[in-house]
């Protein structure tokens, strides 16, 4: 395949991107256009014209699986073209690009090339314990809180000392000190958190000039896909490394910007033109993976959003299906009509459990469905529970490696040096603890220490040398073991194994079971590097930038469950939003008429549940759900109002009953009674609920202080207005409808209720 048989296989926007080599270029791709084959085929057309070495150019995206993916598709198309690649290139993803770098530049911050890099429960355990060392109260200064703090701070490419100059981002002065000695510690341990493989990379690039400009004439092309799910300290990395040959092309849809919780920022996407003035658009609108109904009515949906692009996404596949929406009484009939169409899709044969799957805007909406889904014998994964690596054995295991390879790694040492129990107590790891920070060595180096100069009982001296006996004995054959030999040699040497077999218990069974499949991963590692590749130090590595989606199992078929967060990037034939109620989705913090921009994002979310499906949607909502042990009855979500009646199936025997839209209209806020009345046609005409009736709320009372429709503010659900008044005295019940539509009662003595007018 030459180049021109390459470019046949584009349409005219995806070859003027494909084209395009020279000079900034932004990719607006809409969802199912095709974005990864644009990526590839530029990559591969920039080595074929001869604009660049495959070492020349940088590709970064979110996750290893679609790394490798693109990897892959590349080497095709040149193999193809009989041009074979001799030079390995850099794809990967940000995260991976940045522990490449540093295992090759981290000298210049004063670590050693071996780090380890710390997951969450690492950082915790490090936290939890300067915490205690600073004699502070957890219960104030939370460690998952300071943990969380920490990371956005990292995010915005803030270190304690800019944190203390900054005017926009704000952390006390004890979190600080936290921060500060936070840092020091992991020096000190030659560790680095997830958040560091960027902001140490960042540091680097901005305080050595000679390395920024030796990895600016390294990289002639710079290419990112997902650009709009970009945090600031990515942001700032790849501007520094582009800017020097202005050769970058960004590929993004703003419409599925949906990671601001987690620092994204869409001002990355929408101002990329004012950081390259020079740049040249080119826009991605047809969809190749969903039916017209689905591509259209998605398009309603997000048309409504400000914050976008002027583009147009369409598609030539057929008009397909309607999309169904489905009104049910509680979360319960819901999931049942969930589980009974999925079995339905099964019993005709026409699709595989693997065609479906179900999304949720948060996790605790799986409970009701796996029960509904095991219920009917059909079987499903829940991608984004507890993942296989962080169950306690594994990260045992881990630890142990991790402290072969870094001595200098306190928390892995913490972890393990009673694991499986040798007897050594707390007092004598307060008293090692103790030791480290009086002579600033490592915990593993002062339990030796420890132990000769008999700082503890004589009994806790002898176990400490014996663990370090073990450790110092695994180390002097780590050169001589591949990682799988390793791992067998340290569940022989520690008898973990052997402990879990004589606890004989189901619990102790499944360890060891997982433990197995442990040894499993290794070896599939193993098959797939070379010799000289798959060390002890690189396994580790992909262990700890491995995400959900790369752990996935395609293989099995079974419905696939996950928030609509972990959608993005995936398609299913078919697919089930669930849950499309006010309050619920969009959310209840979205609904703050000063929280304009995340109502936007929620509104992108629901666009990006939508396009996912390529033949078949389903949405639906309940007029009651049961949240915090109440039963709430809320309206369906205002996003199912945006899409116009052509495209929609209504099956409902349900509808809002005309007491509450009565009393919205005339009590609630202007947004709630303007929502109402954009409603269309086919919400409006829902036959009536049986749930409630007008007759129930015909004589409504007041009683004390509360009157029906005067305004009151709930503490933690903001401003609402009365609905009803039961009871008296201590007895007083009162029933709130709050602005995101829900209407909840209260005990009035218990309920802080403050009148507001």
């Amino acid at each position: 395949m030459k180049q021109d048989q390459i470019l046949k296989n584009l349409n005219a926007p995806q070859f003027e991107a494909v084209n395009t080599l020279a000079g900034p270029l932004l990719i607006l791709a809409g969802a199912g256009s095709g974005k990864t084959r644009v990526l590839t085929y530029r990559v591969a057309n920039l080595i074929l014209q001869g604009e660049a070495t495959p070492g020349q150019i940088l590709a970064v995206t979110f996750t290893n699986k679609a790394a490798r993916e693109m990897g892959s598709r590349i080497e095709k198309l040149l193999y193809e073209a009989g041009v074979p690649i001799h030079e390995e290139m850099w794809i990967s993803t940000f995260h991976s690009f940045c522990a490449r770098f540093l295992r090759e530049e981290i000298h210049h911050l004063g670590y050693q090339p071996f780090f380890v890099i710390y997951d969450d429960s690492d950082q915790l355990s490090l936290l939890k314990r300067i915490c205690e060392d600073m004699n502070l109260n957890d219960k104030v200064f939370v460690p998952k809180a300071i943990r969380h703090s920490i990371g956005q701070a990292k995010m915005l490419a803030l270190t304690p000392d800019r944190v203390a100059q900054s005017a926009f981002f704000r952390m006390d002065e004890t979190t600080l000190e936290i921060y500060r000695v936070y840092e020091d510690e992991m020096k000190r341990s030659n560790a680095v958190d997830f958040d560091d493989l960027l902001l140490k990379t960042h540091e680097i690039l901005q305080k050595f000039p000679d390395v920024l400009e030796a990895y600016q004439d390294k990289f002639h092309y710079v290419l990112v896909d997902e650009y709009q799910d970009t945090n600031h300290i990515q942001y700032l990395i790849v501007k520094a490394l582009a800017q020097k040959h202005r050769n970058i092309c960004v590929v993004g849809d703003e419409d599925q910007s949906i990671y601001s919780w987690r620092g994204a920022d869409i001002r990355n996407i929408l101002d990329f033109e004012k950081d390259f003035p020079e740049t040249k658009v080119v826009k991605l609108e047809e969809n190749y993976r969903s039916t017209k109904n689905i591509v259209e009515a998605a398009s309603h949906v997000i048309a409504k959003n400000s914050q976008r692009k002027d583009k147009v996404l369409f598609t030539q596949n057929a008009s397909g299906s309607k999309i169904t929406v489905q009104a049910e009484n509680n979360e319960y009939d819901e999931a049942r009509f969930v589980a009974r169409k999925i079995r339905d899709f099964a019993l005709s044969r026409r699709y595989e459990l693997n065609d479906i799957a179900v999304f949720y805007r948060t996790n605790a909406q799986s409970r009701v469905l796996e029960e509904q889904l095991r219920s009917e014998s059909l079987a499903y994964r829940v991608i984004g529970t507890v993942k296989f690596y962080e169950r306690k054995e594994i990260k045992d295991v881990i630890c142990y490696m991790r402290l072969l390879l870094n001595p200098s790694d306190d928390v892995a040492f913490f972890r393990i040096v009673n694991t499986p129990a040798r007897g050594i107590g707390k007092t004598t790891l307060e008293e090692i603890q103790k030791y480290a920070n009086e002579n600033k060595k490592s915990a593993y180096e002062s339990a030796l220490e420890v132990a000769t100069k008999r700082l503890v009982h004589s009994g806790a001296c002898n176990k400490l040398q014996n663990f370090h006996h073990v450790i110092e004995k695994l180390r002097a054959e780590l050169p001589k073991l591949t990682p799988s030999e390793i791992y067998l040699r340290i569940l022989d040497e520690t008898q973990y194994a052997m402990k879990l077999k004589e606890e004989n218990t189901p619990e102790a069974q499944a360890r060891i079971e997982n433990l197995e499949e442990f040894q499993n991963a290794i070896l599939q590692f193993e098959h797939e590097r070379e010799e000289q590749e798959a060390t002890l130090a690189a396994f580790l590595e992909e262990m700890a930038l491995v995400s959900d989606a790369d752990r996935d199992n395609p293989e099995q078929d079974a419905v696939t469950l996950m928030t609509l967060h972990l959608s993005k990037g995936l398609e299913y034939k078919n697919v089930f939003i669930v849950g499309m109620e006010e309050g619920l989705f969009p959310s209840g913090k979205s609904l703050d008429e000063s929280e304009a921009d995340r109502l936007e994002e929620e509104r992108r979310l629901c666009y990006v549940g939508m396009t996912r499906a390529r033949e078949n949607l389903f949405l639906s909502y309940a007029r009651t759900r049961r949240i915090y042990g109440q039963e709430e009855a809320r309206p369906h979500s205002r996003f199912l109002g945006e899409i116009p009646e052509e495209y929609v199936a209504a099956n409902s025997s349900l509808k809002k009953p005309a007491f509450l839209q009565r009393f919205a209209d005339k009590f609630a806020s202007g947004g709630f009674a303007q929502a109402a009345s954009r409603a269309p046609k086919w919400l409006q005409d829902e036959p009536e609920s049986q749930t409630f009736s007008d007759e129930s709320f015909e004589d409504l009372s007041s009683n004390g202080d509360f009157k029906r429709g005067q305004r009151v503010r709930h503490p933690i659900f903001g401003v609402g207005s009365v609905f009803q008044v039961e009871g008296s005295g201590d007895q007083t019940k009162v029933s709130v409808l709050f602005a995101d539509k829900s209407l909840k009662k209260f005990m009035a003595k218990h309920a802080r209720l403050e009148i507001v007018g």
